[in-house]
């Protein structure tokens, strides 16, 4: 596992800084997300915080990260500020719940989860319901992509527990890689904010 952190770690190391050398723009997000997702994966290596193999700071790292990826696509397919804060807000509701729901072992795990996955469904239902051009492009990003995550916290160890915790830590990883660095890169999103 720690080998697979490792890796994590540096690859967003890389990311980061790849997208702070080639931001166009002052505020560059493709940068912070790498950035903060390189610190989550750094605080999950150190180890001091897993409780039973668990990597439940993940979520807390997610909480910030996809919360300023969140606000850059709202604001790309022209939410309007309510909308916009709607979904940060939402965002947050989905990691908080999925970090208290990977680590409780009580009924109080499903009952977070089942918060976290009707805030998760009202934060879709938010986005897509924008009728902009600039959501056609994404959307399968955000479809297909960010939907993953919660399928494979149920297999993993923090829900059913169905595939081993390497396996889990790497399709975290594949799809970190896939919503965090491929979605900046292929949809430009840091040099059009």
């Amino acid at each position: 596992m720690n080998l697979l952190l490792s890796l994590g770690s540096l690859i967003f190391l890389a990311s980061s800084v790849y997208f702070l050398y080639y931001s166009k723009k002052k505020f560059n997000s493709a940068f912070f997300v790498s950035f903060i997702t390189l610190i989550s994966y750094l605080i999950m290596l150190e180890g001091s915080f897993i409780v039973s193999e668990l990597l439940w700071t993940r979520w807390l790292g997610y909480a910030v990260s996809c919360s300023l990826l969140i606000f850059v696509i709202a604001k790309r397919i022209g939410l309007d500020h309510f909308k916009q804060v709607t979904v940060i807000f939402l965002n947050i509701i989905v990691m908080v719940t999925g970090a208290l729901s990977s680590v409780n072992i009580n009924e109080f795990k499903i009952l977070f989860f089942v918060i976290g996955a009707v805030a998760y469904c009202i934060l879709l239902f938010e986005i897509f319901k924008s009728k902009s051009k600039k959501l056609k492009p994404i959307a399968p990003f955000i479809l297909y992509g960010w939907s993953a995550f919660p399928i494979v916290f149920i297999l993993s160890n923090e829900g059913l527990n169905l595939i081993s915790s390497i396996i889990s830590v790497l399709l975290y990883l594949i799809l970190d890689i896939i919503t965090k660095i491929v979605f900046y890169h292929k949809n430009d999103l840091s040099t059009k904010e």
